[in-house]
């Protein structure tokens, strides 16, 4: 090949690069993307809060009776998007005692009494009920038709639906879904009562209740 037509050549090889860049360098430099997904799992924890022991109050005598009534309120708080549950049981049956007297369980039947009211004069019992911070978890046996019945409708009125302790474990609340930070307080009331007729020794009668809240 002729020097004349290797510069020719190379005037068109310049040529190409120096007008045809505007047009190849889009292509050259053009951005390209990717997406990455980024997950951090947060596994769910739950809180119980520890009331100080309850110190019943009313008097009651040994051989003329009385009532005697306490509460206490558990908060619970938990991240789980499933909600959590919470029972109670007693240590021992009967569940409040001094040293070998005691206190009959409270005496239900299927369900528990609307009202409270023990067997008869001549007995000892003790028992509780469950109020939910939020009605709608509330187990059903806890809830009432607000006038005379529990384990049905969707009341939960003040001081209804008495129950006996046991020493397995009862469920008491169950709530499906997540607490706010503050948790959910839930009110176990206690109530101890001697009939008119009924003989009970001096003492100090003490139940150990143990609560239980487990995330669904």
């Amino acid at each position: 090949m002729s020097s004349g037509k290797y510069f020719g050549l190379l005037l068109s090889l310049i040529g190409l690069c120096f007008f045809g860049y505007p047009y190849l360098e889009p292509l050259v430099v053009e951005a390209v993307t990717d997406d990455i997904i980024v997950t951090q799992h947060i596994d769910s924890d739950i809180a119980i809060s520890s009331p100080d022991d309850v110190n019943m109050t009313g008097t009651i005598y040994g051989m003329t009776g009385g009532t005697g009534n306490g509460s206490a309120y558990w908060t619970i708080t938990t991240s789980n998007a499933a909600g959590f549950n919470m029972s109670l049981k007693a240590d021992t049956s009967p569940a409040m005692k001094s040293g070998s007297y005691s206190f009959g369980d409270y005496v239900t039947g299927a369900v528990p009494d609307y009202s409270w009211a023990i067997t008869s004069t001549d007995v000892s019992e003790f028992g509780y009920t469950v109020e939910a911070e939020t009605t709608e978890d509330l187990d059903t046996k806890f809830k009432d038709n607000g006038a005379d019945t529990c384990g049905t409708g969707s009341a939960d009125t003040e001081d209804k639906c008495w129950l006996g302790f046991t020493t397995s474990s009862v469920l008491a609340v169950n709530r499906t879904s997540v607490t706010s930070e503050s948790g959910e307080d839930e009110t176990v009331k206690f109530r101890a009562q001697s009939g008119s007729l009924h003989f009970q020794e001096e003492g100090e009668y003490i139940a150990t209740i143990t609560v239980t809240a487990i995330n669904n």
